[in-house]
């Protein structure tokens, strides 16, 4: 009998470890009908998170288009996993950690049968296109396993120049007070290889400019920010080009 328990228990602990490891327990994941391989994209999140107030389901959005492309989707939810729902507050998290966060989560996506290793993307946004950003600079070509980054409107204060040769495409607002854009296109210009980088700036557009949630002109503490149609539209035609070029 006293075997029998035993062994009843050591079943039930198998089990609900097994259920601790499964995918959708350690990242949220959106994948498209079939076994693949398919793209990816892991998605970085500004410094709010992947559920924002105002703007909750912006980033299912983004995901479930490209999800209905044929896109596997992962959320790096570096403040989410803290416990945190801001990045700002303390404790806080640098774009260091958050730059982690992506290159654990990489690693992950080239573990998965149903993910082609050959076309993972990264796209960041602010706070999150920063942390994408300084990962190209602290890991290498093969710890990261990119084949293109993509970035709207990004803080860049601790971006420096990197040496890897993925390309980027990053999303500027022309009138950005949150994140103006002299910082990222500095370091552009001292990368080792500033050919591999197209930037695409939408000139009278503000930080945020594709959250329809946001009003255009919402005054927030570091700047005014909000939606733009135009600037949003153009933009995501250019990151529907830059995937497909990967593709």
């Amino acid at each position: 009998m006293l075997r029998v328990i035993v062994g009843l228990c050591v079943l039930v602990l198998w089990a609900s470890m097994s259920f601790a490891q499964t995918p959708d327990d350690v990242y949220r994941v959106f994948r498209p009908v079939g076994a693949g391989p398919f793209p990816a994209v892991a998605f970085v999140s500004g410094c709010s998170g992947f559920a924002p107030v105002g703007a909750r389901k912006f980033y299912e959005r983004a995901a479930g288009k490209l999800q209905g492309q044929g896109y596997v989707v992962l959320f790096v939810d570096y403040v989410g996993r803290r416990g945190l729902q801001n990045c700002a507050r303390a404790p806080m998290v640098s774009e260091g950690d958050a730059a982690k966060d992506l290159v654990t989560a990489l690693a992950w996506l080239r573990s998965q049968g149903s993910v082609d290793r050959a076309r993972i993307s990264a796209l960041g946004w602010s706070y999150g296109g920063g942390a994408v950003l300084v990962a190209l600079a602290d890991y290498t070509e093969e710890q990261l396993g990119l084949s293109r980054v993509i970035v709207y409107y990004p803080i860049c204060r601790a971006v420096r120049p990197w040496k890897v040769v993925t390309p980027v495409l990053m999303l500027l607002a022309g009138d950005d007070e949150v994140a103006p854009s002299r910082a990222c296109q500095a370091a552009v210009e001292k990368n080792a290889n500033p050919n591999v980088v197209k930037t695409v700036t939408s000139h009278g557009a503000l930080h945020a400019f594709d959250v329809a949630e946001i009003p255009e002109g919402t005054r927030g503490p570091a700047g005014a920010m909000g939606y733009n149609a135009e600037a949003a539209a153009a933009a995501w035609e250019a990151v529907q080009r830059f995937l497909q070029v990967a593709n």
